[in-house]
């Protein structure tokens, strides 16, 4: 006996439930990428997990690790990279160069050979076909000023392609064109997550639009500061544009200090500045009781008390050198890093591909959700340290 179907699957021209998806959007902020680890860490443990992830810059090396492994081990590992950074392998000339550095010719400042090495130690795989969750970064094609994006092919040279500063480092050749940093076209791609059908993106924008300038003291800071005003435009102009049923949740970056675009010496504290401001924003969005996060990085009183009579160019390393110090322990193996100590509260598992998540997103009923739309109010000033790209 034939069986008739529910008039709701039989009609003509109805439209097709939506797929909800999940996209991660990480920007450019060269030393505050740290930032997103600690984010990253607050997202996965509450088990928010991407379907799609796009980065642009710092964004593009952070978030190709976090598709190639979209687990709290990645982030580890991210973690153990962060602070392990040094000044000299990034930026082998040292401090921001001198007026001698920027008159010298060349295309470039700094090699970029150390940021190759960098990002070759962090990701796991080499081809966008071997990355877990769908990937995308975005570079300027310095030939057309228009945006590339790279979707599949060699991963590191994509990466690196978009990460070249301009000025800072050298443009990147593939296949016969040349391109810079992402940045200077779409620093937080989030009309690029739509494009891919996202539906809910989390945004780990760490460029502190919202915070005041410093007046230009130099030539080269009025460059920096037309180059941070572009970002910001852009940016805004992109959060109002998306579509109202977009919903869009910006983490904050705390109280993340001013520091500028080659200072590594605060990744310790910025991956936990980031993890507990992502960690209580996602919590109170969700309804839940925010717990105490003591920060577990150091600040210059901290930290071993012979800094003082340390040269001033070397004190960065030295407070890099105490960061790792505290956050890995005594030497012992023990690790008490921000990512490895014992949670605020149990972390649920990360769904994988053997695990089935609930809702196509990948976020649980403890994620943000419900159509809720965040889009916090960022202020009116231009913002942000000019020099910390």
């Amino acid at each position: 006996m034939a069986r008739h179907l529910p008039d709701f699957l039989t009609r003509r021209g109805a439209a097709p439930a939506r797929v909800e998806r999940t996209a991660f959007v990480l920007s450019g902020g060269a030393s505050k990428g740290a930032l997103q680890v600690g984010m990253l860490r607050a997202l996965l443990e509450r088990r928010i997990r991407p379907d799609v992830v796009v980065g642009c810059s710092v964004g593009a090396m952070n978030g190709a690790a976090i598709s190639a492994d979209p687990s709290l081990a990645m982030v580890g590992r991210l973690q153990d990279e962060w602070l392990d950074l040094d000044d000299d392998e990034i930026f082998p000339s040292g401090l921001l160069p001198s007026s001698v550095h920027l008159a010298r010719k060349g295309e470039s400042l700094f090699a970029s050979d150390g940021l190759r090495a960098v990002v070759e130690r962090v990701l796991p795989v080499r081809d966008f076909s071997r990355l877990a969750v769908p990937f995308q970064c975005v570079a300027t094609d310095i030939g057309s000023a228009r945006a590339h994006w790279f979707r599949s092919g060699p991963l590191v040279d994509a990466v690196m392609a978009s990460a070249a500063i301009p000025v800072v480092y050298p443009p990147v050749e593939i296949d016969g064109t040349h391109y810079c940093d992402g940045g200077v076209v779409d620093d937080v791609p989030m009309a690029r997550a739509v494009e891919l059908g996202a539906t809910r993106l989390y945004v780990l924008q760490v460029g502190t639009f919202d915070r005041p300038r410093e007046i230009p003291r130099r030539p080269i800071d009025m460059a920096w500061q037309a180059y941070w005003i572009n970002r910001r435009n852009r940016f805004h102009r992109d959060l109002e544009a998306l579509p109202s049923d977009i919903e869009v949740v910006v983490l904050p970056t705390g109280e993340a200090p001013s520091i500028r675009f080659n200072d590594l010496a605060h990744g310790a504290d910025l991956m936990d500045i980031g993890y507990r401001a992502a960690a209580d924003h996602l919590d109170r969005l969700a309804g839940r009781p925010v717990p105490p996060r003591p920060m577990v990085g150091v600040t210059p009183d901290e930290v071993v008390p012979d800094i003082e009579a340390e040269p001033p160019e070397r004190r960065p390393a030295q407070l890099a050198r105490a960061a790792r110090q505290r956050l890995r322990g005594d030497g012992t193996g023990e690790r008490r890093g921000l990512l490895l100590r014992e949670p605020d509260r149990t972390p649920e598992p990360v769904p994988g591909p053997d695990m089935e998540a609930e809702g196509a997103a990948g976020t649980s009923g403890d994620g943000v959700g419900n159509g809720r739309v965040e889009r916090p109010d960022l202020g009116d000033g231009d913002g942000g340290d000019p020099t910390a790209r």
